[in-house]
């Protein structure tokens, strides 16, 4: 009666036959009006379509000569299976997020057999039934799920009306706009702080500006506020790439976003982190979800494959103070034994040693000759950077051990946090406050501002253990519910840095609208 292609068919399977059993084969249902048109009604006000629900009336021979009656039995089919898209998806985790479920699985396990029970149970005992509300009880209950549902309605209303907001290019390419100056798309960037709520003018008067005046820069210095961006007034490329959408655009992001919130469990955890790539920023919780506060990072380059920071998530075990920088072979070889052969102070200057094995007290170093440097592009030697001054992961690395070697770390390149672009790393994640986010992880272990000071003016590795260990979430998100320190939460369109929209939106081909 499932259709083979549900990828939690087995899940539902299971489900039904235990609620079943323990009824002794009683009906779950007493009520069949309406019944097909309440669950059709629940999966589009949840963003997914109602050609996936199930009719009953269509089940009915198929359930037929069971110890359940017919009718009752195609009604929990219908139920179950559209309760079950609710809760995990239209497809199956691996294919949206190939290494979320691999390794460490931090949060609520949201999707076990147990849970749904519970949620069953939790649907079938409102009196009087109310399906909206019963299948609501599987919805996803993270914060980050609620947010983008919560916009989900405007946005496919807005749709419907859309007539059309003007493109900005790209101040990239076409030049920057500032306070005061003529600017060509002074009227575009008006148009869309217009529909955004941040510029009150007549539309058609907002459309004729060809200057950066002071209510235009005023309007957009408060939506470059809220959107974590430098209030300048100055629409460059970061300020272009949150304010450069238009309804469809929402509505496709939205609906794709939610797609992949249902991947997130329920419950974060106590505290817990969430790097977000597309918006290129780390947020730190507290209990029950309250922000701590946010910084700016930079992720894996977009440009190769391989340097891509991975989207997973783990559990922060270890802070790490002077720490070695052990090269990867492929950044020795490829990179850094080409500058030493170019100049052979390179590595002496730059406090890299040659060794034989990556632990720091045991580990036989040699000097740099053509000899020792060819091991190393071969793999047979090893390259590391000492702790100190100029080390590339900076004063501290706080660990989360993956398959993936990613982790956070500090770094002494500053520059790159101020760009509208922050993908340069070969996929670890940089930091721009190290000092804050080691006060916030090691605070509740007693360390106070001196002695943190002293761990980061350290020479020498030490290693501390992170207790209570904290849950790190490393996510892609291009439409992200950006919090803030005062509580409010904005929906902020982010870079699809690494093109995974498209990607995505062909997966889900099914259920989500787009349009290449």
């Amino acid at each position: 009666m499932i259709p083979v292609d549900r990828h939690y068919r087995d899940l539902t399977v299971a489900l039904i036959a235990d609620l079943y059993t323990e009824r002794s084969f009683l009906p779950l249902w007493n009520r069949s009006e309406g019944f097909y048109r309440d669950i059709t009604d629940g999966l589009v006000r949840h963003a997914l379509p109602e050609t996936w629900a199930l009719d009953p009336v269509v089940l009915l021979p198929q359930a037929a000569g069971t110890a359940v009656p017919a009718g009752d039995l195609a009604q929990t089919v219908a139920f179950f299976d559209a309760a079950l898209l609710l809760r995990a998806g239209a497809m199956p985790t691996g294919s949206i997020w190939p290494d979320w479920n691999e390794g460490d699985r931090p949060g609520s396990g949201d999707a076990s057999l147990d849970d749904l029970k519970k949620s069953s149970l939790l649907s079938l005992s409102l009196e009087p039934m109310d399906f909206t509300r019963a299948l609501d009880t599987f919805a996803p209950r993270n914060w980050i799920y609620r947010e983008l549902l919560k916009a989900y309605p405007a946005s496919r209303e807005a749709i419907l009306q859309y007539s059309g907001l003007p493109n900005i290019p790209d101040p990239a390419t076409a030049g920057v706009g500032r306070p005061g100056e003529v600017y060509p798309y002074a009227g575009a960037i008006a148009a869309h702080l217009v529909d955004k709520g941040y510029l009150q003018m007549a539309p058609a008067l907002a459309a004729s500006l060809t200057t950066m005046t002071q209510e235009l820069t005023i309007a957009l210095s408060a939506f470059q506020r809220d959107y974590g961006l430098e209030p300048d007034g100055v629409f460059g490329p970061g300020s272009w790439s949150y304010l450069n959408t238009n309804a469809a655009d929402r509505y496709r992001s939205i609906v794709i976003n939610l797609q992949r919130a249902r991947l997130l469990p329920d419950k974060f955890g106590d505290r817990y982190l969430i790097v977000n790539i597309p918006t290129a920023e780390l947020y730190a919780f507290d209990a029950n979800d309250f922000l701590a506060f946010s910084m700016p990072i930079v992720h894996g380059s977009a440009a190769e494959e391989t340097r891509r920071t991975r989207i997973f998530r783990d559990i922060m075990q270890e802070v790490v103070f002077g720490p070695y920088w052990n090269v990867p072979k492929g950044i020795a070889a490829k990179e850094l034994i080409p500058m030493a052969q170019a100049d052979w102070n390179f590595f002496p200057s730059n406090n890299y040693e040659i060794v034989d094995a990556l632990t720091p007290d045991n580990g036989q170093t040699f000097p740099l000759s053509p000899e020792t440097a060819a091991l190393v592009a071969d793999g047979r030697f090893l390259l590391r950077q000492r702790p100190g001054e100029g080390n590339a992961l900076g004063r501290v690395k706080f660990l989360f051990p993956n398959k993936h070697d990613i982790y956070l770390h500090d770094t002494p390149s500053q520059a790159a946090f101020e760009s509208s672009r922050r993908d340069r790393s070969h996929g670890c994640i940089r930091v721009s406050r190290p000092a804050e986010l080691g006060a916030w992880v090691l605070g509740p272990q007693g360390w106070d501002a001196v002695r943190l000071a002293e761990a980061l003016a350290t020479e020498k590795q030490l290693h501390f253990a992170v207790t209570p260990k904290i849950n790190v979430y490393i996510t892609y998100l291009t439409t992200f519910p950006r919090p803030s320190p005062g509580g409010k939460i904005l929906l902020a369109p982010a870079r699809d840095v690494y093109g995974l929209d498209p990607i995505d939106a062909r997966t889900l081909a099914a259920v989500i609208p787009w349009k290449e």
